[in-house]
């Protein structure tokens, strides 16, 4: 029996000391994965990751970094994605990929993705290029002024108009300076604007003196025409009689041209201007929504109407009823006015809500009330033919 025990304790010590050695020892004979899985184990029984971090790591069996592929279950390291967590990523969005290209008064869409989480949205984007010929007055010109900052902060890359300008011009006088283009008398004012150049040009340094003969603009092609009536006769329908004739002339030097009307405003209710209408101005602008439903809409030739004077009728009912005119009670100001009738342009010619994209003007007044100005533009386009009181009176 002693024998038995001793030879028993020997075979105890032996199995000990067997053991203790395959511990220390990585190069054993187990395979690599049994290896590793050891090494887990025994990093994991440190209790803390502190202590963790400071103890030395076992003999593991290198890996070559300079390999193509850096993802190998034995370099666990380089498993963690590239990818960070949306939630609390400070996201960094690409130039946008178009999805529906966008055409002249519809709006594309174009996809946003984060380049460091993958996060995406979608908003609208405008036409790349607008060409749009005036054949107008001084209401005319207040309504574009603004329309290319607009649009070139919308991300319009291509903007090209043109004016032509007569002070006071109507329908009758523009199809008599048709009829007789090289006549002195019935020449305009060229005013144009090119993305190329960045700023508004004019064919005269005295605005009155009309040197640009109607024709000059017909040597080339425009995608939109815009036509309208003198300030006074648009709220006349007896001043409407050569209407067809001006548009006939129109789309046959540019038949792939959209014809737009440009439905003016009232004259603002203090203004000296007003005697004929009863000092009313709700009464003029009557009369205009009469003319443009009664002669406008039913020539099949038009291809819709743009209601910038919906728009500044809404903004009189604002706070801002003193800033949209000029000192005579006819004119758009420069700031309020001008941008009020270039937002339901901008809007009406791409079919992009202004509120897509950032935007600043520069003037104070329109920076600090641009949502007045929104306001009155987007309830005009959303009811055309009659005025919405705005939320902002005070």
């Amino acid at each position: 029996m002693k024998k038995i025990a001793c030879i028993c304790l020997s075979v105890c010590l032996a199995m000990t000391l067997l053991c203790g050695c395959s511990k220390q020892n990585t190069k054993s004979n187990y395979s690599d994965d049994v290896v590793v899985e050891e090494i887990i184990v025994d990093d994991t029984s440190s209790g803390t990751d502190e202590s963790s971090s400071n103890t030395e790591t076992p003999d593991v069996p290198s890996v070559d970094n300079s390999s193509a592929d850096n993802s190998s279950v034995d370099n666990p390291s380089q498993n963690t994605s590239s990818k960070a967590d949306p939630v609390s990523c400070s996201h960094s969005y690409d130039g946008g990929k178009v999805e529906q290209k966008a055409e002249l008064f519809k709006a594309g869409t174009k996809k946003y993705t984060c380049t460091k989480c993958g996060d995406s949205y979608t908003s609208s984007c405008p036409v790349e290029k607008i060409k749009l010929l005036s054949i107008s007055n001084s209401f005319g010109k207040n309504a574009l002024c603004e329309l290319p900052y607009i649009c070139e902060q919308a991300g319009v890359k291509e903007v090209d108009i043109a004016i032509m300008y007569r002070s006071g011009c109507s329908l009758d006088q523009h199809w008599t300076n048709m009829q007789d283009p090289d006549n002195d008398a019935n020449k305009y004012t060229l005013y144009r604007y090119n993305s190329a150049d960045g700023k508004w040009t004019w064919s005269s340094d005295d605005a009155e003196a009309y040197n640009t003969p109607i024709t000059t603009v017909f040597e080339e092609d425009w995608d939109v025409i815009m036509l309208q009536n003198s300030p006074t006769g648009a709220a006349n329908s007896q001043s409407f009689t050569n209407l067809s004739n001006v548009i006939n002339y129109v789309s046959g030097k540019c038949p792939n041209a959209k014809i737009l009307w440009h439905m003016t405003w009232a004259y603002q209710k203090d203004s000296q201007y007003l005697s004929t209408y009863q000092n009313d101005d709700i009464l003029m602008y009557d009369k205009i929504i009469e003319c443009v439903k009664s002669e406008v809409i039913p020539n099949t030739k038009i291809h819709s109407v743009v209601p910038v004077g919906t728009a500044v009728m809404n903004t009189r009912t604002s706070k801002l009823k003193d800033r949209v005119h000029l000192a005579d009670g006819l004119h758009l100001s420069i700031d309020v006015g001008y941008y009020v009738a270039a937002f339901v342009w901008y809007t009406h010619l791409t079919g992009q809500s202004f509120y897509d994209f950032p935007f600043k003007s520069g003037y104070s007044i329109v920076d600090e009330n641009i949502d007045i100005i929104f306001e009155s533009a987007e309830n005009a386009l959303s009811d055309p033919y009659e005025i919405t009181s705005s939320i902002y009176y005070r």
